[in-house]
């Protein structure tokens, strides 16, 4: 079970995770000399020394964490995490995410913040950048609310833009969504999303490697991304430019096997120029949050068996569309849904362009995703 505040073995563990040197190997081989964090504290300087990897200067650092500072930090961080309702997950611990032994230096502890429970559904990132277009904000809640109508995780940052877009529309749907901080528990960053860490923390899951009171250094972000990757089975990025921090979640996630999946935008959107690079470079197509459930084996969102919009039933086209828009809505008019190597062919335009440009006319409730990736009118 994880440790509430007033757990009197989390102090000891709070005191040797802090001690700096301990990363997540010291760490292995002191608890088994000891048994314990508090055990491995009360170690002699010599016993200490002699371990693997330990020696001298780690040791007097680790002795050093029985003194009054170091006793009085842990108390202050209790205490903080006491005022949040916040419990700490050890990595001894069956609530610690199996997947997070996977990454480069797991994280010693975990401070989390809200429904633990979350942590066993299957989950699925969405990320992107701080600064969406309308666009890539309607996508990111679209996506989020059928997540999380299948029961499916949103796992994000809680940063502006993509992040908070996700973590709202799960929250709105009534779903399980996880936020991963680059800084401590106790932080607001930033401040103006105040409300959501608010609600996060009553009916959603905050979660974070780094001590109460930690600062949201620029360092901190890549760890972060890191986690996210591990905790979701695939990553979608909404929208990402040339450079973007979702780089780092993209690549973590590659590395660790994860599915990568890119929503195409449009050619000319400098806020997509980075996701439409992801699906040149082999980025799986997402244009509808069934894409991703189908792939992972997920019980995606059902359609009615009912067939495409009759011909003859099919509104005008309003003027006001762009010529490629209008352009499809024109090939769709028929009885029959159509797969999108078709479309393409038909209308003479790249893949990624027509994705787009169908993920705009769904969203305005033009098109329907079809299993398979087929399209059909919706009106």
């Amino acid at each position: 079970m994880p440790l509430h505040p007033d757990d009197p073995a989390l102090d000891a563990w709070l005191r040797l995770a802090a001690t700096p040197g301990v990363g997540p190997q010291r760490l292995q081989v002191l608890l088994q000399a000891a048994g314990d964090p508090e055990r491995a504290l009360r170690l002699s300087r010599a016993a200490l020394a002699a371990l693997p990897g330990v020696g001298p200067r780690l040791a007097e650092r680790v002795q050093a964490q029985n003194g009054p500072a170091a006793r009085a930090a842990a108390d202050g961080w209790r205490r903080t995490l006491a005022r949040l309702g916040a419990l700490v997950v050890v990595p001894t611990e069956p609530a610690y995410p199996a997947d997070f032994r996977q990454v480069d230096e797991p994280p010693l502890l975990l401070f989390v913040c809200g429904r633990l429970e979350v942590l066993q559904a299957p989950a699925v990132a969405l990320v992107g950048t701080r600064y969406p277009t309308a666009y890539g904000r309607q996508v990111a809640r679209a996506f989020a609310q059928d997540f999380a109508r299948a029961g499916v995780a949103v796992v994000s940052g809680m940063a502006r833009g993509i992040d908070a877009a996700a973590h709202t529309a799960a929250l709105e749907a009534g779903g399980p969504t996880i936020g991963v901080l680059g800084h401590g528990i106790d932080r607001v960053y930033p401040s103006e999303l105040a409300p959501l860490f608010a609600r996060m923390r009553r009916d959603g899951l905050l979660l974070t490697e780094f001590f109460p009171g930690e600062p949201p250094l620029a360092a901190h972000f890549p760890r972060r991304n890191r986690l996210i990757a591990a905790l979701a089975r695939a990553v979608v990025v909404v929208e990402m430019g040339q450079k973007s921090g979702a780089q780092h979640t993209v690549e973590h996630a590659l590395r660790l096997g994860r599915d990568v999946f890119a929503v195409p935008g449009p050619v000319t959107s400098p806020a997509s120029s980075g996701t439409n690079q992801l699906l040149k470079d082999g980025a799986q197509v997402a244009t509808a949050a069934a894409d991703v459930l189908v792939a992972l084996g997920e019980a995606a969102p059902t359609w009615e068996e009912e067939p495409a919009v009759a011909p003859g039933a099919v509104a005008a086209v309003p003027d006001g569309l762009p010529p490629l828009a209008r352009r499809l809505l024109e090939v769709l008019a028929g009885a029959e849904s159509r797969h999108i190597d078709e479309l393409v062919v038909e209308v003479g335009r790249p893949a990624p362009e027509v994705l787009a440009s169908l993920l705009e006319l769904e969203l305005e409730g033009w098109v329907a995703s079809r299993p398979g990736g087929r399209y059909a009118r919706a009106r």
